[in-house]
């Protein structure tokens, strides 16, 4: 697990621009888990002291982290149980999880396809994985990675969308939902000048294209159960399940009716 960006996020999340960008995080998962039910709900890391499982109306509700901080006087949710671990050894039993959340969980893993092997084995039928992170193409994600002297996002490791998607639909998952937050880099100010509207009317016309420069995005992707189909039934199966249940009057039969018709004249 890194470490490094581990603790690195936790400090940005206490700036101006951290703040806002998990803000528009927390509202992309609040529209996301609201209607996911189940019986548990387990949140994988803490990139912030702010619940991500807020708005879930799971009434268990789990996180999982390495450690977990308390600055600035804030403290985390009473009501969710805490249960220190690494992510890349699991503590949780097969197919007793309904929903998992996984906020910038992969870009802390050391290996982010097998974290998802292990979230997809405890995971129950027809769950739900939500999943959080960093765009690598995002506007401030950017501005950070090129033009700053900090190394915040140097030291994670950022991976596109579709390469995600790739992964959940090779271990069968059908993808839900998918947006990304607002595409504008100044997204810390109150007030928007005419610059910054222009921005914003521009990068949303590319994103209609494909061309996604938000800064974080959600994913929601459900876990597939494929009914098996039996291969070979009906040519195996007798002649007589054919029938049907009304039975059939001998005199339609002709063959019948003209074997009864010699019987009589012999």
């Amino acid at each position: 697990m890194n470490q490094g960006f581990q603790q690195a996020l936790n400090h940005w999340a206490f700036t101006l621009n951290g703040r806002a960008i998990f803000e528009q995080e927390k509202r992309l998962l609040d529209d996301a888990i609201k209607n996911l039910f189940g019986y548990y709900c387990v949140q994988l890391g803490a990139p912030t002291l702010k619940s991500m499982m807020s708005e879930s109306r799971i009434q268990y509700k789990v996180l999982l982290a390495s450690e977990l901080k308390e600055e600035g006087g804030e403290q985390f949710d009473p009501h969710c149980h805490f249960v220190k671990a690494d992510l890349d050894y699991l503590p949780i039993a097969k197919e007793s999880v309904d929903v998992v959340l996984l906020p910038h969980s992969l870009e802390i893993a050391a290996d982010p396809y097998y974290l998802l092997r292990q979230v997809d084995a405890m995971l129950r039928p027809e769950g739900h994985i939500v999943i959080t992170g960093f765009n690598p193409f995002g506007c401030l994600v950017m501005r950070f990675r090129f033009f700053k002297k900090e190394t915040l996002f140097r030291q994670a490791q950022l991976t596109r969308l579709s390469q995600i998607k790739m992964w959940l639909e090779v271990l069968g998952y059908d993808i839900q939902l998918q947006r990304y937050s607002t595409v504008t880099c100044f997204a810390q100010r109150e007030q928007k000048t005419r610059r910054i509207a222009l921005l914003e009317w521009i990068e949303q016309r590319l994103s209609k294209w494909g061309l996604q420069f938000g800064n974080v995005y959600c994913l929601v992707a459900k876990k597939r159960v494929d009914s098996p189909t039996l291969v070979g039934a009906k040519w195996h199966m007798p002649r007589w399940r054919i029938i049907p249940n009304k039975p059939i009057s001998v005199a339609q039969n002709p063959r019948m009716k003209k074997s009864e018709d010699t019987s009589k004249e012999t």
